[in-house]
């Protein structure tokens, strides 16, 4: 019975699993790059924590000490944006068990909704906002102490309030994103959103034009009259509820009434949280599989014996059978897993916004490198990690009669074909909305990119063997790659990046601006020899870590 052990037994004894687990992960292979890599993250981490806080304190304290404090509601709902956005990007710490797989032992509901809820409490997100908000009181306090109180109280409410409605709102988004259909909403939600945003921010801070100040402060009426038609329902939120509780500091009761409202919302929240959490607890699968599951037909002999030809088409006839089988397959994958899409879309979507406003830029012809640069670093990432969509089917490749270099080799090939395909509509949008770029510069790019792709390919293929990850498009909220892998992928395309420039301004020194050609000609064939040589060792590299990788992918979190 769930009763007849302690509470405090049962999470003391979580407590000590995810203790234990932290500490053996970092036994396994891969567990001492990943501890150097934590180690280099963690002063920018704590850069990004200390930006919001810093900002919070110094704008609540210039509020406060004019006596402007109908100011600290824009504030709040500034940290409340940013804790969203960054719950959107950053996902929250890897676990290393799936903690649904509570449920199998006695635990009530009661302690497993304490359980989930305090298992995020160190999600990046919930850190910036409540420092953050704590910072603003602090600041406020600063500048005005007869506030102190009021506003403490307002901002430690709003913080959990705020880290309730995460916690709620990523639950169901997860619940909402069991089926394809409706992550390809989301998708396309967040997408539209996304460069909506990018787009209106261009075109009122009028990038690349020069508008006169009349045009800017006509720009910002605009603006602030958008503000004040949303204003009165953005008061009956909990940010704005926290505002006006402070600006009704010196009439305790209402300042009392205001934040018991704000931990009302929290109470609603939480509520949701506990509906999705007690549908969980009693099984609810959010499989694909189990909610369609497909009947088996049998077929007529006849029918089966026509559809055998089709089944041994290999494809265009340069290709293999396997590898054009392999590459259908990640097509597969692609078009099922929207968020690889929106990683493809998303640049040329920012390029075409950004390629026609450069005027002067794009004459130099550097836009077209720059914008390349930019649109293959998402892609480039993607190598480092080629075999997390087949998850536990990753099994299978050591039992089919293929090599594993055939498998890697299918998805190098799927990730040059669409790092070709971005790269000719880079190409389109900058010609048709700038100018088409100058022959050796696209050229030189053109060498770049072979430069770029197989070094980060040859790198990738390696650690996506030692240190794979297992991706699951259903999770929006999870970690979904090694972190020492994303710093590789980072510091390659720095460094080749950096080399790719200091080539062309050389040239350009020099007055050769056709010697970029022939250096990165060169560097990207010394990249080829070096590519089929990890290429051709993939094999072996498969046989010596199979145990860890198909564990690692066969994971349920």
């Amino acid at each position: 019975m769930p009763n007849s052990i302690s509470a405090s037994q049962q999470f003391g004894a979580i407590a000590y699993l995810r203790w234990r687990l932290f500490r053996n992960g970092f036994r396994r292979k891969g567990g001492t790059g990943e501890l150097v890599a934590r180690i280099i993250v963690f002063p920018f981490a704590l850069l990004f924590v200390l930006g919001p806080v810093a900002g919070s304190i110094a704008t609540a304290y210039l509020a406060a000490s004019q006596h402007h404090l109908e100011y600290l509601s824009g504030i709040f709902w500034s940290i409340f944006a940013i804790q969203i956005i960054v719950s959107i990007n950053i996902s929250a710490p890897g676990l290393s068990f799936d903690p649904e797989s509570l449920i199998r032992f006695p635990l009530s509901f009661p302690r497993y909704l304490t359980i989930r809820l305090f298992l995020g409490l160190l999600s990046v997100s919930t850190i910036i906002g409540t420092c953050a908000l704590l910072g603003a009181a602090t600041g406020a306090t600063i500048g005005n102490p007869s506030i102190g109180v009021v506003v403490f109280a307002a901002a430690i409410s709003l913080a959990v309030c705020n880290m309730l409605f995460v916690r709620m709102l990523f639950a169901w988004v997860d619940r909402w994103l069991s089926t394809r259909r409706a992550r390809e909403l989301f998708t396309a939600l967040i997408f539209v959103f996304s460069i909506g945003i990018q787009y209106v921010n261009v075109t009122v801070n009028g990038v690349g034009s020069h508008l006169t100040r009349a045009q800017r402060e006509a720009k910002y009426d605009a603006i602030l009259t958008v503000y004040h038609r949303v204003e009165p329902a953005l008061h009956s939120l909990p940010p704005g509820l926290a505002g006006s509780a402070v600006l009704r500091a010196g009439q305790p009761v209402a300042a009392l009434g205001l934040i018991g409202a704000i931990l009302l919302f929290a109470a609603v929240f939480l509520a949701v949280f506990a509906w999705r959490m007690e549908r969980e607890y009693r099984g609810e699968n959010l499989s694909e599989a189990a909610k369609s599951p497909v009947a088996t037909v049998p077929q007529p002999r006849a029918e089966r014996a026509s559809l055998a030809p089709a089944a041994s088409y290999g494809g265009p006839g340069f290709l293999s059978p396997i590898i054009a089988a392999l590459l259908l397959k990640e097509w597969i994958y692609v078009r099922r897993n929207p968020a690889q899409f929106y990683g493809l879309i998303a640049p040329l979507a920012m390029v075409f916004i950004f390629a026609g406003r450069l005027g002067s830029f794009a004459r130099t012809g550097f836009l077209f490198p720059s914008a390349v640069a930019y649109s293959v670093l998402g892609i480039a990432a993607l190598a480092y990690n080629v075999l997390g969509l087949d998850a536990s089917g990753v099994q299978f490749y050591f039992l089919a009669p293929i090599r594993i270099r055939s498998v890697i080799l299918a998805k190098n090939l799927f990730g040059f074909g669409i790092t070709t395909v971005q790269l000719v509509l880079v190409y389109l949008v900058i010609s048709i909305t700038s100018a088409p770029p100058p022959i050796l510069i696209t050229i030189s790019t053109l060498c770049w990119v072979v430069l770029a792709c197989l070094v980060n390919a040859t790198v990738g293929n390696m650690r996506s063997i030692t240190t794979p990850k297992k991706v699951d498009p259903s999770k929006i909220s999870r970690k979904q790659a090694s972190q020492l892998s994303a710093l590789l992928c980072i510091g390659i395309m720095i460094v080749i990046g950096g080399l790719g420039a200091g080539v062309i301004a050389l040239s350009q020194f020099a007055g050769l601006p056709w010697l970029p050609i022939p250096i990165l000609g060169a560097l990207a064939f010394g990249a080829f020899a070096l590519y089929m040589t990890g290429l051709n060792n993939v094999d072996s590299l498969a046989l010596a870590h199979r145990e860890s990788l198909v564990e690692e992918l066969s994971k349920t979190s």
